[in-house]
């Protein structure tokens, strides 16, 4: 047990917790508690969108991948920045002036109620899958460096992701964003200029073999691998939590188009020096470690100051990316299934459903968790679930020929088709990703050909996509 951290993550725990209550309480109404009013700057949204996008997962999970199998898991960082780029160019600014809270708001406008129930569907998939991860990246580094149990250090962080995500919303988790980033930052930096000058530098990690330093080597089966590269591609279209929610939270499209550049720059910086702590991990601890526990066992290398630092900037992106997916998940769940079956449900009910459901995701997290603590397993498996989203969402917004039937038919088969390959084990060492694509394309396509074609309001959708963004 490191006395610093017994000291420094309690009474940082407690301090961020007391700030997100305080900025959150104001949230009375459902816009307030999802979207903070729809009146962030530029700078607070860049601030948690890369507080949301640096999670358990990368400055965990990623660090013990990069470890294992080196410079070639740089793929899925490149694959995120592309898709970033061309959002930011190409449709922020369009997704903006659509006015939506949901991605599920689009699909009922587009192809009507029944798509946006199986897509509210699979964002609750995404978001509690993702959810899953950060608990279980919470539950190991609380466990290690406070010296407790990890089914103990699970309920604090079930009572932490609650209290914040139920109290705070989203006004709350964005102004601590804007602290938490600057450690999540600070922490990466510093980790990585002690470890790689300890692995002897560019020299050290020279030594290394190979396939750990090739972008090109075969250290993972091609088709799966390069389902991950294309579900980190795809990922960025459709993710609620880290994007849309962020984007439709900005004062204005400008707004939004500045945070997603700043922010797509500082991630892909964060991500390199993960990548410089996984190799540099290599020569410092050698072969043979665990995943989940590389990170850790890395962090004694270091003076415990350093670790602590690190630490509490891993603390801080597990809280913000948890809060953002629960947060995301909760608005799914009170506005496209609840709302679906309760039309006439009124604001403030929503905001009590949202926040009931919080509580239970986070308990449900809490059992699967003690059951399978695989961080980037949960992770990439949300990916998957989003991928399924692209392609009716787009296609739906870019054409007219898309019928009702084309976005109940493309969702449907994608999701079925993640689900029963991930059920069946990924046969043939294929990522789930390329079964639900081709399936996704399928649905989409057959359904233009349906007699029952789409209204002249959800053509008008396409128009107002199309249109320039304004101010």
């Amino acid at each position: 047990m490191d006395p610093w951290a017994t000291v420094i993550i309690p009474l940082y725990l407690l301090v961020m917790t007391g700030a997100v209550l305080y900025h959150g309480r104001k949230a009375k109404t459902f816009k307030d508690y999802a979207l903070a009013g729809g009146s962030l700057p530029w700078p607070v949204i860049c601030a948690t969108i890369l507080a949301t996008s640096i999670g358990g997962g990368s400055m965990m999970g990623y660090v013990g991948a990069f470890y294992q199998y080196g410079v070639m898991y740089f793929w899925l960082v490149l694959g995120s920045l592309a898709s970033q780029l061309i959002l930011i160019v190409f449709l922020s600014e369009r997704i903006k002036q659509l006015d939506i809270y949901t991605i599920g708001d689009i699909f009922e406008m587009r192809y009507g109620r029944k798509a946006q129930l199986i897509a509210g569907v699979i964002n609750l998939c995404v978001g509690i899958a993702v959810g899953f991860g950060m608990l279980a990246s919470l539950s190991a580094l609380l466990s290690s460096y406070l010296g407790i149990s990890e089914a103990a250090a699970g309920i604090i962080g079930v009572l932490l992701f609650g209290i914040t995500v139920t109290m705070g919303g989203l006004k709350g988790a964005a102004v601590t964003d804007t602290v938490q980033s600057v450690l999540i930052i600070g922490g990466a930096v510093a980790v990585a200029a002690v470890s790689f000058t300890r692995a002897g530098g560019v020299e050290g990690l020279s030594g290394l073999p190979e396939n750990l330093l090739s972008m090109s080597a075969p250290n993972l089966p091609p088709m799966l691998f390069w389902g991950m590269v294309a579900s980190s591609f795809f990922v960025n279209f459709a993710d609620q939590a880290a994007m849309f929610q962020r984007i439709n939270a900005a004062r204005s499209p400008k707004d939004a188009k500045k945070a997603l550049l700043s922010s797509s720059i500082l991630v892909a910086v964060c991500m390199g020096l993960v990548m410089i702590m996984g190799l540099s991990a290599r020569i410092l601890l050698g072969d043979g470690i665990g995943e989940n526990q590389v990170i850790t066992e890395l962090l004694k290398t270091v003076h415990p100051l350093v670790g602590v630092l690190y630490a509490s900037a891993i603390i801080a992106a597990v809280i913000t990316t948890a809060n953002a997916m629960y947060l995301s998940a909760a608005m799914t769940f009170s506005r496209d299934l609840v709302r679906y079956f309760v039309p006439e449900l009124s604001d403030r009910k929503m905001v009590l459903a949202s926040r009931f459901f919080v509580w239970a995701a986070v308990i449900v997290s809490y059992i699967v968790v003690r059951f399978q603590p695989s961080i980037m397993k949960w992770i990439l498996i949300g990916y998957a679930c989003i991928t399924c989203l692209v392609l009716p969402l787009y296609g739906g917004l870019m054409t007219k020929k898309a019928t009702p039937a084309s976005g109940v038919w493309s969702l449907a088969l994608s999701i079925a088709g993640v689900v029963v390959w991930e059920t069946l084990g990924c046969p043939w060492q294929v990522n789930s990703v390329f079964p639900a694509l081709l399936l996704g394309l399928a649905g989409f396509a057959a359904g233009c050909f349906h007699s029952i074609k789409s209204t002249e309001e959800q053509k008008k959708l396409v128009d107002r996509f199309r249109r320039k963004a304004e101010g």
